[in-house]
């Protein structure tokens, strides 16, 4: 079976990249959903003084129109002529009222207002606006979910929940930020804290019966302005090691402080959750890597330790081909730790049609596809952790088509997975199987104030 594997990948290999090169007419690249830019202590404040001169300008625009108005006979309320005295209805408004009215609407141009104010009012904010609030603070968000109305139906009502939780946990990261805080300090502009939650089952027919596992993932990052600028407050259930996992693994909750020691390095200090607690230390070099227009390479290296599993290292290296909106993915990941004293390692290889992209916080999501929001695709996927104290780690290869979309909501995507599996432990028996999941990105609110 094995050979059998072997002789496959590289015709798939070719078709892929095929596929890569040749296109009939000319796509357009996927939409990205950007994660919300990092941004420091300093910036937020920056952004929060433009924002209240904004106002200022905006006001004194809206006075300077009112008064206009009103003395050109016209109400500033409904912006009507008024029919100056004896002056029948009907009758054509005195010239100096059509230039005043000219001249106040030439005031509110997008010339004298802010463009991303013109644009805001002009037409509702897109998909990857929706997902990029790094403008707004926990207070704003907070009132503007108070302004949002009652919901209506059973979709606004799911919306309507999902803003509830994400509203309550912003409320906690500010709480959070300000507890800790000097008592003397003039407090700064807590930026949003946006997470991501995904769930995915995962069921194989083997040989001794169906095999069910479920897996759920959380990943959040508070940024914490005044306590220390550069630290992050973090939980978390991905592996310490970041090591490619759709589902089966047993869900570990970490948290812990991360602190960004220079430009994609990261230090991490914390706790995973258990009876006793384990304690861990990393650190992490991540970057991508725009090699060309087409060509771009994700690289990582990882050192970890734990009290309960040893030291090690992981490294992973991600190459991307696109082509209009057809990709073509390698991933290769290794990982060493030395209780084991062996390498372990897993390659993916990825043929999807992606429609939308999700740009990820965390390097699994590269490996597993889940970057993909919108799409389809082909994987390969294989896994060998070699022997250990005398016994056989799992070594397995599968084959999967997926599908990934986004319902009405936007920020919930379903994932559905057919999976054909070779596992070593049952003798590289064919195994089918499937995967079904969903993503729920609390990224911002999902009904705007009304």
């Amino acid at each position: 079976m094995v050979s059998l594997i072997r002789q496959t990948v590289p015709i798939i290999l070719l078709l892929g990249v095929a596929g890569c090169t040749v296109t009939n007419k000319y796509e357009p690249p996927p939409e990205v959903i950007e994660q919300p830019r990092r941004i420091t202590a300093d910036e937020a404040v920056a952004e929060g003084e433009a924002a209240e001169a904004q106002a200022e300008a905006e006001k004194a625009i809206a006075e300077s129109r009112e008064d206009e108005l009103t003395a050109a006979g016209v109400d500033p309320q409904s912006t009507a002529p008024v029919p100056a005295q004896g002056q029948a209805a009907g009758e054509a408004a005195p010239a100096a009222a059509t230039t005043s009215t000219e001249t106040a609407a030439a005031a509110t141009t997008p010339a004298a207002v802010p463009l991303a104010v013109a644009l805001q009012a002009a037409a509702p904010a897109s998909r990857s606006e929706r997902y990029a609030p790094s403008g707004l603070s926990t207070q704003e968000i907070r009132e503007q979910h108070r302004n949002s109305g009652r919901p209506e139906g059973f979709g606004q009502w799911m919306d309507h929940t999902h803003d509830r939780i994400y509203t309550w946990s912003q409320g906690m990261v500010e709480a959070t930020d300000h507890r800790f805080a000097p008592k003397d300090a003039q407090m700064l502009p807590v930026p949003a804290a946006p997470f991501r939650f995904a769930v995915m089952t995962e069921t194989v027919n083997h040989s001794d019966g169906l095999g069910f596992d479920l897996d759920v993932d959380m990943d959040i990052a508070l940024k914490l302005p005044n306590i220390e600028k550069r630290m992050k407050v973090f939980v978390t259930s991905s592996e310490l090691d970041e090591s490619p996992n759709s589902a089966g693994g047993d869900p570990q909750l970490r948290a812990g402080l991360r602190y960004e020691f220079k430009r994609d390095v990261d230090l991490d200090i914390g706790v995973r959750v258990d009876w006793p607690p384990v304690l861990f230390a990393s650190a992490r070099w991540t970057r991508e890597f725009e090699m060309t227009q087409k060509w771009s390479f994700y690289p990582l290296f990882k050192l970890f330790a734990e009290t309960e599993d040893s030291v090690g290292y992981a490294a992973a290296a991600t190459f991307d081909r696109w082509s209009g909106r057809h990709l073509f993915r390698s991933s290769s990941y290794t990982k060493y730790r030395a209780d084991r004293n062996r390498n372990e390692w897993s390659q993916t290889l990825i043929y999807a049609r992606a429609h939308q992209l999700i740009v990820p916080d965390r390097y699994g999501s590269y490996i597993d596809a889940n970057d993909i929001g919108n799409g389809w695709g082909l994987r390969l996927f294989g896994k060998d952790e070699g022997k250990f104290e005398g016994e056989d780690g799992t070594e397995y290869y599968e084959v999967g088509v997926f599908w990934r979309k986004p319902t009405k909501n936007r920020w919930l995507y379903w994932h559905f997975e057919p999976i054909v599996r070779w596992d070593k432990k049952y003798a590289w028996a064919t195994d089918l199987g499937v995967r079904i999941g969903f993503d729920a990105l609390f990224w911002d609110l999902a009904r705007p104030a009304r």
